[in-house]
């Protein structure tokens, strides 16, 4: 029996994977199975996945027959593990020694759905812990309950999909664990909304773990180009996951939030874009932002700063010529 699967997505990592799957193997237990999915590398990465994986007890090697992105290749991970319980790491972070071994105790104890954890940013030599933004620590919660407050961060701001253990018989039941695959970026964020919707159960504890590159080069977040904009339809698919939800207008609220402070966000490094990718952030979010309820854009932006506020508006009048 599988007591834990770990996804493990890689692609043209190959200055840390090392690392990566030496932390695989000094967690390694018989009842634990590490899937090694390569998005087809083209730096040597898959050569040294192909080298390291026989020396590690419980890993696989599932190659992708094309580049599928990081949705896709997670899916497929996912699609051959056999765990009770499953996580993921991404290829160029790792596991501190025996950390598995306490997630899954906390797991087996928690009788929740699923359980969150913080972990250790990683900038060179230096760490920083960080803590998952849930006040109470190893009880029973109930996901809907922490999406909120609308105007701080909450535990759908904490979207790292890899800080977490997740009850794979549980979730598989309603459709929980698979990412849209039709998401380049954001598909995380998407994924932990879903999850606090339709789950019944999860818990926080205090591991610190997992250890989190911090600006490594090729990263899609850094990558200037057409996936950045996904952000705008991730938000698009959670306003239709809350319309069914028997909260769904109160927590509309939060979505919204999110939406406008990311498009902001996006505004601002706008000139790093090329113009092309410029005029599709500036077209797509404004017109996101005209087919919400209007109440819910309008009672977002009155609890929002004046700077973003006008950021907003001038957007919409510019691109839709909507009234400011």
């Amino acid at each position: 029996m599988v007591t834990l699967s770990v996804i493990v997505p890689m692609c043209n990592v190959r200055d840390y994977c090392r690392t990566t799957l030496k932390s695989l193997a000094l967690n390694a237990r018989e009842d634990f199975e590490f899937i090694i999915v390569d998005d087809c590398s083209t730096d040597g990465t898959l050569e040294i996945i192909q080298q390291m994986v026989p020396s590690i007890p419980g890993a696989i090697l599932v190659p992708n027959p094309h580049n599928m992105g990081i949705s896709a290749t997670r899916n497929r991970g996912l699609s051959v593990a056999r765990g009770r319980y499953v996580t993921f790491l991404d290829g160029d972070d790792w596991y501190g020694p025996g950390y598995l071994a306490q997630l899954v105790g906390w797991m087996g104890q928690s009788g929740v759905d699923f359980l969150r954890t913080g972990h250790v940013k990683v900038f060179g030599r230096k760490r920083e812990i960080a803590k998952c933004p849930v006040s109470p620590r190893a009880m029973q919660l109930d996901p809907a309950d922490y999406i909120l407050p609308v105007d701080a961060s909450s535990i759908v701001d904490y979207p790292l999909v890899w800080a977490g253990i997740y009850d794979r018989e549980r979730l598989l039941s309603f459709d929980g664990l698979f990412f849209d695959e039709t998401l380049r970026t954001a598909e995380d964020r998407h994924w932990m909304w879903r999850l606090h919707l339709r789950a019944r159960s999860f818990g926080v504890v205090d591991l610190h773990g997992i250890f989190y590159r911090r600006d490594v080069a090729g990263s899609l977040t850094k990558i200037p180009d057409e996936r950045q904009l996904d952000f705008i339809v991730c938000y698009q698919k959670v306003f239709q996951e809350i319309a069914n939800h028997p909260r769904g207008y109160e927590l509309s609220f939060k979505a919204m939030r999110t939406l406008l402070a990311m498009t902001c966000i996006h505004l601002d490094r706008a000139d790093t874009y090329d113009e092309y990718t410029r005029t599709l952030l500036m077209e797509r979010s404004a017109r996101a932002l005209v087919e919400v309820p209007q109440d819910i854009l309008e009672g977002t932006l009155a609890g929002m700063d004046a700077r973003r506020v006008k950021m907003i508006r001038s957007l919409l009048s510019s691109v839709l010529g909507v009234a400011a």
